[in-house]
């Protein structure tokens, strides 16, 4: 009998699951037991939601040197309605890319727009690469209302991400919009190839990381089924330093998403 190991990496994130593989000769009870350990264990790293997607793309393209942004409006500003606002913004980013072609450098951007919580007044909210020297120019573009710049912290990317999705989680994604919109040619996750690997293999995070969310060991399906399921974070010495550029605003401007952290589902254990 032999097991399937399936990785996705994105960046420093990483996610590993193993499970028993079907046979041909399987008697047809086995068969189905290891087909249901086969489709559990696939959903368990598929980035089946918006922000598990958005989680993914944040590690592959994001790091400490860059920004997470909030863009207000004033009173005098504000837009007629929220696609009025989006063409506001796309025009300070057509700005911002424009000023660094110039220096030739390149501009990699999230962003959502918000127009439902706290008191419904549209807003944007960007995660945006850093050059060195973006804190004044960003102001500078944008004459509208309040910005609000903070450097990113990549190990809470997981909280970053279902932060900046909650309104289409709350209230439901507009239909035919994203939930979130980024730039051209950002990296995505790499899926290797399905390895086969001997039965008696157990998955366990690689030395160098640190992990986020398991299984907790194998999950019995059944007698001849199982599978189990493992999320990390591989460790960088970028965590621990200042960044290129760093944030005058005050910790308490925009920490939303550090207060709001949901528990993982199931805790790690060794």
């Amino acid at each position: 009998m032999s097991k399937v190991l399936r990785e996705i990496r994105a960046g420093r994130l990483g996610y590993a699951v193993l499970y028993t593989a079907p046979s041909i000769a399987d008697p047809p009870k086995a068969r189905a037991e290891k087909c249901r350990a086969t489709t559990e264990a696939r959903q368990k790293i598929n980035l089946r939601t918006s922000w598990q997607q958005l989680e993914a793309t944040l590690f592959s393209n994001f790091g400490r040197d860059d920004f997470m942004v909030t863009l207000t409006y004033d009173p005098e500003h504000l837009p007629a309605d929220r696609a009025a606002a989006v063409r506001r913004l796309r025009k300070f980013l057509a700005k911002l890319r424009e000023a660094r072609r110039k220096r030739g450098q390149e501009l990699r951007y999230i962003y959502v727009t918000e127009d439902k919580h706290g008191d419904g007044r549209v807003h944007h909210h960007l995660v945006i690469n850093g050059t060195g020297h973006d804190l004044d120019e960003l102001r500078a573009l944008w004459p509208d209302g309040h910005i609000h710049v903070q450097n990113l912290r990549p190990r809470e990317f997981g909280y970053l991400a279902r932060y900046l999705t909650k309104e289409a989680r709350e209230y439901g994604k507009q239909l035919g919009k994203k939930t979130w919109v980024s730039s051209r040619g950002l990296k995505r996750p790499v899926q290797p190839k399905a390895e086969v690997v001997p039965d008696l293999m157990t998955l366990t995070v690689p030395p160098n990381a640190d992990p986020l969310e398991s299984s907790g060991g194998e999950v019995r399906l059944g007698e001849f089924g199982c599978y189990a399921w493992i999320k990390y974070i591989y460790r960088d010495p970028e965590d621990y330093r200042l960044p290129r550029e760093v944030s005058g605003d005050p910790e308490e401007d925009l920490t939303a998403w550090r207060r709001e952290r949901p528990k993982p589902t199931t805790p790690y254990k060794n």
